[in-house]
């Protein structure tokens, strides 16, 4: 079978999806997740490109479902440009577009230039340490209730798109540098994850693009998928809930002790499989 319609067992998809939603969202690097244990257990059979979309999608809509009242709410308003969520409703799309802008140039940009650090047991080890560096810098910075503004759209679209290096945390570096920026706690979130939403779907299309080269699959594929495609999106849903609760109760650093304790593991494969 063609390696972007290859598909694990059902048992064996779910708990890949159950990963997925629980590393997208939670700031732990999902890149870095499975491009480390691609290189740690090499004989482990990966999920293909179509599995991928499939899951992919599946988070996207845990966002777009989590936040469907303040989206609802912000297209209603958007003739009178009405407040909602602590912006006015013409802004959530513009500071949207201006910080999705420079993560596709990003992406786009870099995408070869980057491939080899997948490779590279000590680079992701390298890059989940300063995700970790940049959580608990947010222990120490004051609470504030600042809102974003256009210049700190564009901000953390940059640094967003420095999250397509495996070990980087999208949700890890955005909401953390919104929070170190005094930006309210719960509108830095709600920003991140909706920001999260172009460009997913982005890099979805362009793997989907792909896949819809290579021939139809089984049932049983596409079955797989569905199920795995479901509990990506509920266990994502999840995880958004947690992440606003961790800032606001502010336990959102102490994700980076499980950072450095990885990060620590792989380096030491690394120096093992070095010498």
């Amino acid at each position: 079978m063609n390696d972007a319609m290859a598909v694990p067992s059902l048992a064996y998809s779910i708990i890949l999806a159950v990963i997925q939603g629980l590393t997208e969202f939670l700031p732990v690097s999902s890149s870095g997740h499975l491009a480390a244990a691609q290189l740690v257990w090499p004989a482990m059979q990966f999920p293909g490109e179509f599995f991928e979309v499939g899951v992919h999608l599946g988070t996207t809509v845990a966002v777009l479902f989590y936040y469907r009242q303040l989206i609802g709410d912000m297209m209603r308003g958007m003739p009178d440009n009405k407040m909602v969520g602590g912006l006015f409703s013409r802004q959530w799309v513009a500071y949207i577009v201006l910080g999705s802008i420079p993560t596709a140039a990003i992406g786009l940009g870099f995408e070869d230039a980057i491939r080899g650090v997948f490779q590279r047991l000590d680079l992701i080890a390298l890059c989940l340490a300063l995700t970790a560096v940049v959580l608990i810098a947010t222990r120490f910075v004051p609470r504030r209730e600042c809102v974003i503004t256009p210049a700190l759209a564009i901000a953390i679209g940059i640094v967003q798109g420095a999250a397509i290096l495996p070990g980087v945390s999208r949700s890890g570096v955005t909401i953390s540098l919104a929070l170190m920026l005094g930006v309210a706690h719960r509108q830095a979130v709600t920003f991140s994850f909706l920001l999260s939403v172009p460009a997913i779907l982005g890099a979805t299309l362009i793997v989907g693009l792909d896949v819809l080269e290579t021939p139809i699959g089984t049932g049983i594929l596409f079955a797989n998928i569905g199920f795995a495609t479901l509990c990506a999106g509920a266990v994502g849903y999840i995880c958004i809930g947690l992440v606003h609760r961790a800032t606001e109760d502010r336990w959102w650093h102490r994700f980076a002790w499980y950072l450095w304790a990885l990060s620590a593991v792989l380096a030491w494969l690394a120096l093992g499989s070095s010498s």
